[in-house]
């Protein structure tokens, strides 16, 4: 990639009102109409959900995204796609002060496991015509919205989220009938009546109890009115779902080399905020394998042996390797539920150029090769300190290793394939800044081409 200080030049966020204008107006030029789900009220200013959901048909979802796509000032960093759901992450939108990135849902079913809940077709017919600001949007109707939000966490989670239950209880209580009825061709009479009835009196414990009765009476329904149709799409559910869980690509991984700790950590920790709408999970995880912050590790594979004795012994030193490495490998495929972004500040690369730091007493040759076999991370970013090492270097033999492992650290990154080598001895916040403009340009690149072979997806514009 680059070896030298990239250019921190960000155009200016584009504020969520603007944004929404431009999305609005790219959808309706593709024949679409766009229908908020929830947490509209806000607009055009504000956001007050975490995201913003948009409801389409599946077989829209190609135009919706060429929408998206032709919006200048924009970057998508992150994509992944279920049976039921596209999720985007945007950077270069301000949804509020200090955020830079929005999460975005194109809803293209309402389903349990696979199975349809709430009709797309009845949910876009009634959908209403709603004005915030100079914009014009839809939304759906207030029975339609309340199980929608109601579906989301009770239905599909077994969970009652307590933020929309006001929203909910008010709807079904002013539209008892309509919302019965609405509930009637998924599921039976009595339990569409037990739900709407519970929620009316807002006994939760009542409502929770509706749970299992509902997920039986859809399945049931469902099987004896599309038999096959139901069974192929609970398996293509499951399939997908195994796929997204199991599968390391729905894992960005992002590794910070440098020879000061403090340095790295700082960086890290104002990255964090920065990239929180990155991904569905954006995490610092610790490492498995460093040997002096996991002496758990240690005692496990050797009993009654210390950790501090045998942080630097041979076999504690190895069997702590060995299961960081299994660590590590095993969360490339496990732990996420989605788009997991994880930005770590060590890795096994650093026990091998610099093994005294991390008290390895075990075989360089067992190490070396725990470090090629370690699944490999999506951007290399290390934090050169040759300023400041130049301000202090002596004739010191002190001096001389840290030169050295500077040198080691920089022949590493230069044979993998993604990285960048920033001056570490710049402020935090100019580095920081670097660091975010490679993750963001890295990631922003995967996603043109997957959109590209996806939907014929036009590439980002590049700041």
């Amino acid at each position: 990639m680059q070896e030298t200080s990239l250019q921190s030049l960000r155009p200016p966020d584009m504020s969520l009102n603007d944004f929404l204008s431009a999305l609005f107006q790219a959808l309706d030029r593709v024949g679409l109409r766009p229908c908020i789900l929830r947490n509209y009220e806000g607009f055009p200013d504000m956001n007050l959900g975490n995201d913003i959901d948009f409801f389409i048909r599946a077989s829209e979802l190609p135009r919706a995204m060429r929408a998206l796509g032709s919006i200048e000032g924009i970057r998508i960093v992150g994509y992944s796609e279920r049976r039921y759901v596209a999720i985007l992450f945007l950077e270069g939108v301000s949804p509020a002060p200090e955020i830079r990135m929005l999460h975005i849902d194109y809803n293209l079913s309402l389903t349990w496991k696979g199975l349809t809940y709430l009709p797309a077709d009845a949910v876009v017919q009634a959908a209403i015509r709603r004005r915030a600001g100079t914009l014009n949007f839809f939304v759906p109707s207030p029975v339609h919205e309340a199980i929608i939000s109601l579906f989301a966490s009770l239905l599909v989670g077994a969970w009652l989220k307590e933020k929309y239950f006001p929203k909910i209880q008010s709807a079904f209580a002013a539209n008892k009938i309509q919302a019965i009825a609405a509930l009637r061709p998924q599921f039976s009479l009595k339990v569409a009546t037990r739900l709407v009835d519970s929620v009316i009196e807002g006994d939760r414990h009542k409502i929770l109890s509706c749970v299992r009765p509902l997920r039986v009476s859809l399945a049931v329904r469902s099987l004896l009115h599309r038999p096959v149709g139901s069974v192929l799409a609970v398996v293509r559910h499951y399939t997908r779902e195994f796929s997204i869980r199991f599968s390391p690509r729905t894992l960005e991984t992002v590794c910070i080399l440098g020879m000061d700790t403090d340095g790295k950590t700082a960086v890290i920790e104002s990255l964090m905020p920065m990239l929180q709408s990155a991904a569905v999970r954006v995490e610092n995880p610790p490492s498995g394998w460093r040997l002096p912050t996991r002496p758990e590790l240690i005692e496990n594979a050797l009993g009654e042996q210390s950790s501090t004795q045998a942080a630097g012994g041979w076999l504690a030193s190895m069997a702590a390797v060995f299961v960081g490495f299994m660590e590590d490998w095993i969360g490339q495929f496990t732990g996420r539920t989605n788009l997991t972004l994880r930005i770590t500040g060590s890795c096994i690369a650093d026990l091998v150029i610099d093994p005294t730091k991390y008290l390895y007493g075990g075989s360089m040759g067992f190490a070396r090769l725990a470090s090629k076999l370690s699944p490999s991370p999506d951007l290399w970013i290390l934090l050169d300190p040759a300023a400041k090492e130049s301000e202090s270097a002596g004739s010191t033999g002190r001096s001389a290793e840290s030169a050295g492992r500077l040198e080691a650290y920089r022949a590493f990154v230069k044979t993998q394939k993604n990285y960048v080598v920033l001056d570490a001895s710049r402020p935090v916040s100019n580095v920081t800044e670097d660091a975010y403009a490679a993750i963001i340009e890295t990631f922003s690149k995967r996603v043109d081409r997957k959109l590209k072979d996806l939907f014929q997806f036009p590439p980002s514009p590049r700041p």
